[in-house]
């Protein structure tokens, strides 16, 4: 699903351009290529022998990102991982190793960091405009009923998935990070199965304390019937900010200039019921920017050391929970 929507946002970026693409589904890479006219495999290493091949997009699942990254790096390629990087963070290292010893730009996808009003968000709060961070709220409140991880035997494994807070919260969790611009430690939390048959979290909820002191919250499930907002708010000495889903709802700070960040109403709906609609436009951004970053020779944006951040708090996370591979062994 992924994968077809990488090959779609493509044809709007000009620092790329689609040449092939590839599924183990003969059948799935044929049609996407006969839509797009370029080449199908069914075989990475066939993929990675094609003809003028520089870079590699990874969409497969979660649990796969970095082993397919890993072989795309070893042929000399660019790697691209969608999100997020992989579900655990030595493996986002040992990918990094190979790429930077390989010589090659490896990025991520974090597509909401990229609308404008978020970007200028990001500025107002590095240019001190909130002052002190105090607190900070991340919450994803979605609904994916059970027909959604029938879909595919890997979803919701802690092998090739993770939860809640893996797939579906962990751009909240990155946003949240890239805002604040601190790495907390995890003081409790609590990832259960509720409802879902799965092995990994349905809901996901912990408690944050930031270097300087400040709380946060991260809280996540796939049961809000019939399906809520994504939302990030921050908290400052000098003033406050509100982000439901890619919009400012909520801006001020104290002795700001008005338009210093563009405030619009957004209520609830789209991604959080619907698993086809979390993609939108930023997508095309972030991929972008990865393209003029080869083009350049430079980090992209996203590149892995900000990539493993959220990765970092998520595993942290799942640790202090004591679930996956953290679960203490019972009599």
């Amino acid at each position: 699903m992924i994968g077809s929507f990488h090959a779609q946002v493509v044809q709007d970026v000009s620092s790329i351009e689609l040449v092939a693409v590839c599924d183990i589904v003969p059948e799935k890479a044929q049609a996407i290529a006969d839509k797009y006219g370029v080449a199908a495999y069914s075989a990475i290493a066939d993929l990675l022998a094609h003809p003028g091949l520089d870079a590699v997009s990874v969409c497969t699942p979660s649990g796969m990102h970095a082993d397919h990254g890993l072989l795309a790096a070893r042929a000399g390629k660019h790697v691209l991982v969608e999100k997020p990087m992989d579900v655990w963070v030595e493996k986002i290292d040992e990918l990094a190793a190979a790429c930077k010893a390989q010589g090659v730009i490896l990025g991520g996808i974090f597509q909401n960091r990229f609308p404008r009003a978020v970007q200028q968000v990001k500025k107002a709060i590095d240019d001190g405009w909130l002052g002190e961070i105090v607190f900070a709220n991340g919450s994803c409140l979605w609904l994916r009923l059970q027909a959604y991880y029938d879909s595919g035997d890997w979803r919701g494994t802690w092998a090739l998935d993770g939860g809640v807070l893996s797939n579906q919260a962990i751009h909240t969790i990155d946003r949240l990070l890239w805002l604040v611009g601190m790495q907390p430690d995890v003081q409790s939390a609590y990832c259960p199965t509720l409802a879902r048959d799965m092995e990994a979290e349905d809901l996901g909820v912990a408690l944050l304390r930031f270097p300087n002191g400040a709380a946060g919250i991260i809280q996540g499930t796939t049961l809000a019937n019939p399906g809520l907002t994504t939302a990030v708010t921050v908290c400052g000495t000098k003033g406050s900010v509100i982000i439901e889903d890619n919009r400012v709802v909520y801006f001020h700070a104290d002795g700001a200039p008005e338009g210093l960040v563009e405030v619009e109403q957004q209520g609830a709906g789209g991604a959080s019921a619907d698993p086809s609609a979390i993609w939108g436009g930023a997508h095309a951004a972030n991929i972008e920017e990865f393209g003029r970053a080869i083009l350049e020779g430079r980090e992209p944006w996203v590149n892995a050391g900000e990539a493993r951040k959220a990765v970092q708090l998520l595993n942290d996370i799942y640790r202090a929970a004591g679930v996956g591979p953290y679960a203490k062994a019972t009599a």
